[in-house]
């Protein structure tokens, strides 16, 4: 199997996610308890939020290189951030290492083809609903509409990411909330939604809304075990 480096703690409800669904999927695959060689590295959420707020991306950047080069210094064939938003600044650093990330958007666009969709909603923070190292790579990639909630209902999803689902905190309110923006999406056409923070899964587990969920961590989770198995 090969190694892959998980970079997570942004927020560590997530990558707690992340590490039972590549497990159990390997478990799965070899019909027992064999587990894949998995590294993580933990990074400080509030730390990275605080930056994020003062636009301080390039510290950001730095933080998360710093992680990845203990990651393939310690062998690991690839990597993978546990989270949406962090992947805004890989392209800046992905060339200065040897080992790939492995990219979530790619793996959101691979579950887009796969069911022939060519209009999305995108929920997420706001940084990825405003900026296109998501959305706009499956718009040039796979040429899908991508469309995202009005800024109002951006600042409204980002602050609930920020002061409860980063804190494991996950309300009706905020549920009939982000049903009631799916079905805003659906009115306009919208296929699917894409579940763009990897808390939003976590707080609409269980639920059905009118769209169906583009959950970015499964999604990611499947091309981070196809790698471990490949």
């Amino acid at each position: 199997m090969k190694k892959i480096g998980l970079i997570g703690g942004t927020s560590w409800h997530s990558t707690v996610a992340y590490y039972r669904l590549i497990n159990q999927s390997v478990n799965d695959y070899y019909h027992g308890n064999t587990n894949p060689p998995l590294w993580i590295v933990n990074l400080n959420q509030h730390e990275i939020h605080q930056l994020q707020q003062s636009d301080q991306w390039k510290t950001i950047a730095d933080i998360i290189l710093e992680a990845a080069l203990k990651l393939q210094a310690a062998g690991m064939d690839a990597l993978a951030l546990c989270a949406n938003t962090p992947h805004k600044v890989v392209d800046s650093i992905q060339s200065q290492l040897r080992i790939p990330f492995l990219s979530i958007a790619t793996a959101i666009g691979e579950t887009i083809q796969e069911n022939g969709w060519h209009k999305v909603g995108l929920l997420g923070t706001q940084f990825t609903m405003q900026e296109n190292f998501i959305k706009g790579k499956l718009q040039e990639q796979i040429h899908t509409e991508v469309i995202v909630p009005d800024q109002h209902e951006q600042h409204e999803i980002q602050r609930m990411i920020a002061e409860e689902f980063s804190l494991g905190v996950f309300s009706t309110e905020a549920k009939q909330y982000f049903l009631r923006m799916i079905q805003d999406m659906r009115n306009q056409n919208a296929q699917a939604v894409i579940l763009g923070c990897t808390e939003i899964p976590l707080l609409l587990q269980d639920t059905k809304g009118s769209l169906p969920y583009i959950d970015s961590m499964e999604s990611h989770c499947k091309m981070i075990v196809n790698a471990i198995l490949s």
